[in-house]
């Protein structure tokens, strides 16, 4: 290897010969191709990837549903509320099958039903 050609300009200047570029032009396509393929392998794969967001929209899917049955049963309760607010007969039903409560001159029988006889389990 020798020394750098030297060539003369129009101007008069020396100088050097110019530097091949071409190295400099592949290694920043190198770095900027490798930058976008780690780019989109975080977004593909990474925490808050592809994969998470199939995840989220399975949640969402579930909450919303979630959130339909609960309105359901929130127009029931306020329906009750409502008729428990403004019908004593309604009342009277709660309080008599789930307080078993009567009225002074009342009698309640209660129906137990009968328990199998443990010779009858045996056949």
């Amino acid at each position: 290897m020798g020394s750098p050609r030297k060539t003369t300009t129009s101007d008069g200047f020396l100088r050097g010969a110019r530097p091949d570029r071409s190295l400099a032009r592949r290694l920043a396509l190198l770095v900027g191709g490798a930058f976008l393929v780690s780019v989109l392998a975080l977004t593909l794969l990474g925490e808050n990837g592809l994969g998470a967001w199939f995840r989220l929209h399975g949640q969402q899917k579930d909450l919303r549903s979630e959130v339909s049955d609960l309105e359901h049963r929130n127009a029931v309760l306020s329906t009750q509320l409502d008729d428990l607010a403004t019908d004593p007969a309604s009342l009277e039903k709660i309080a008599r099958e789930e307080y078993n409560l009567q009225r002074p001159d009342e009698e309640v029988l209660l129906i137990v039903p009968a328990q199998p006889d443990a010779s009858q389990e045996q056949d």
